[in-house]
């Protein structure tokens, strides 16, 4: 079979993209001042975002604990005082008690006691969206069971 053939030079470049440099990871590391989430850019050392995809798939692999964890717990775990006689929130503040002393404590304004007074895990962000409605005249009761 008779044809005519060419030989010439090839050039190929190899890639320089290896794994370990794309590996991305964090266990704790900043967080951002207003909202206290993590941080999102690499070179902020931020995390990965976790978005509603991969909260679908963990719920679904029934990973319920982990889910937990992971959206609550290492992101932006806050605490609230709660009144159960009017239902609504308590403030820490300096309040004089009977003998006239300043204490340092959960005080509820709305129902002037310090009676039944519990407190509850929530995320910040929803603290921070009871704040806002506050603000605009909009107050929240919150339902409690007591143990």
């Amino acid at each position: 079979m008779k044809s005519l053939i060419f030989i010439g030079p090839t050039f190929y470049q190899r890639l320089t993209h290896m794994s370990e440099d794309k590996v991305k990871f964090r266990n704790t590391g900043p967080v951002h001042p207003l909202t206290r989430q993590p941080v999102e850019d690499k070179k902020r050392f931020g995390g990965v975002k976790f978005g509603e995809m991969e909260r679908d798939c963990l719920l679904g692999h029934g990973a319920a604990a982990s889910l937990h964890e992971r959206l609550f717990m290492l992101s932006d775990f806050s605490q609230m005082h709660i009144c159960q006689v009017c239902e609504r929130v308590a403030n820490v503040i300096m309040r004089p008690d009977d003998s006239g002393k300043k204490i340092h404590g959960p005080y509820c304004l709305f129902c002037r006691s310090v009676e039944r007074i519990v407190r509850i895990n929530v995320p910040y962000g929803a603290k921070i969206l009871y704040q806002e409605l506050f603000s605009m005249g909009i107050c929240l009761k919150f339902e409690t069971e007591t143990r």
